[in-house]
């Protein structure tokens, strides 16, 4: 369009170059400064210039000159304002605050072990009844089965830890055989390994390479990727390598119980130390890792549920500096009193009957209420539930 004004503006001069030639009729008025002829002579052919100075009124490039108007480019430099991306950067947004609830129904029947991850923000539970795992979304309460085991048998989930830097989820897992018979045999002990992100089963370690008749209550992870697991039939604990090997850690008499022996396993954090929980008589011992050196914990203060009958230590969680521990029908608080656990103190607080662990989240600590004993005993059950514990001490 630019070029089409620049021609019309030079068309419009010439037309008014030969309106003044042809209108000037005298030879000698072509050079004549118009400015000085005579306006008073009659002569009317000479007076023509004064009218025939149009270029005045005829100089209509200073309008026709549209391209400065037409220069619409200026604004059509949209760009500028179209720049929205600076806007558009809504990700610099912190994402809102991970919410938590009070009680969490659960799906899942007689849960005896639970943990959590905060990475996902979920829970996890096993289940005495099938030998599954469920998970639990902390915000919704959402519980979908996460695994299930497919093996024909009978089977149990029980103890649980989640490794929250390699995203891997350990589960104990048991196959009860005693209804196959097998009274010399009866419980057979496996570990699950789990991706947390893709939900693959990655592995399935028996326990019997270690031992035999080995069973499995309950796991925890170490800070360099190895895992601890506990046998509740015998005084021994197993180490699983990152890469998966097995071996026994430990084996000592101070790890037997007597109903039921060990029932919960966790890592101290400067990892100097395994606190492994016997389930009845209830104690708490301790396990060097450095130089395997097994001890009771000195403990000054109850350590002991009575009710219903065979109501024992079930397990626990740690939780800033205290280890609290999930009896049946009780919950403790341990705090060391010496920095190596070694000896360490007792308060109590009554809870609802049915406790079978104790799980800590960012929002504080919450009991799985699993029923084992009336697992155990055939007895009517309530619903299986996660509750926040708000109890003091």
């Amino acid at each position: 369009m630019l070029p089409a004004c620049g021609d019309a503006g030079t068309s419009v001069t010439d037309a008014a170059v030969d309106v003044t030639v042809t209108a000037d009729a005298r030879q000698d008025v072509t050079s004549q400064d118009v400015s000085t002829v005579d306006t008073a002579r009659s002569d009317s052919a000479i007076d023509v210039p004064i009218a025939v100075d149009v270029p005045t009124a005829v100089d209509v490039p200073t309008a026709v000159d549209v391209p400065v108007a037409v220069d619409v480019p200026v604004a059509v430099d949209v760009p500028v304002a179209v720049d929205v991306p600076v806007a558009v950067d809504v990700p610099v947004i912190p994402d809102a605050p991970r919410t938590f609830m009070g009680t969490y129904p659960l799906a899942a029947r007689f849960p005896e072990g639970g943990t959590f991850d905060p990475g996902s923000h979920r829970f996890f539970v096993g289940s005495l009844a099938d030998g599954s795992v469920h998970q639990v979304d902390a915000s919704s309460g959402l519980d979908e089965v996460f695994y299930r085991e497919t093996a024909p048998g009978l089977w149990w989930t029980l103890g649980m830890d989640v490794d929250v830097a390699r995203r891997r989820l350990a589960v104990c897992s048991m196959e009860d055989r005693r209804a196959a018979g097998e009274s010399n045999h009866p419980y057979d002990g496996y570990v699950l390994i789990f991706d947390l992100d893709t939900r693959a089963r990655v592995a399935r370690i028996p326990l019997a390479p270690a031992f035999a008749t080995a069973t499995c209550t309950d796991v925890a992870f170490s800070a360099d990727g190895g895992l601890y697991v506990s046998d509740r039939e015998h005084p021994r604990i197993y180490r699983i390598e990152p890469g998966g090997a097995l071996s026994t850690f430990v084996t000592h008499d101070l790890l037997s119980g007597g109903a039921v022996g060990q029932n919960a396993l966790v890592v101290l954090p400067d990892q100097s130390a395994l606190l492994s929980l016997i389930y009845l008589p209830s104690r708490l011992v301790r396990v060097g890792l450095r130089d395997r050196a097994v001890a009771n914990v000195s403990l000054r203060g109850t350590f002991f549920d009575g009710l219903p009958l065979l109501s024992g230590a079930d397990g626990m969680t740690l939780s800033g500096s205290n280890l609290l521990v999930a009896f049946t029908s009780q919950v403790t608080r341990v705090t060391p009193t010496l920095a190596d656990w070694s000896a360490a103190s007792t308060a109590t607080v009554d809870v609802p009957a049915g406790m079978t662990d104790i799980v800590h989240t960012s929002a504080g600590d919450y009991l799985l209420n699993g029923q084992a004993v009336s697992f155990a005993f055939d007895r009517p059950t309530t619903p299986f539930q996660l509750v926040r514990f708000l109890g003091t001490f």
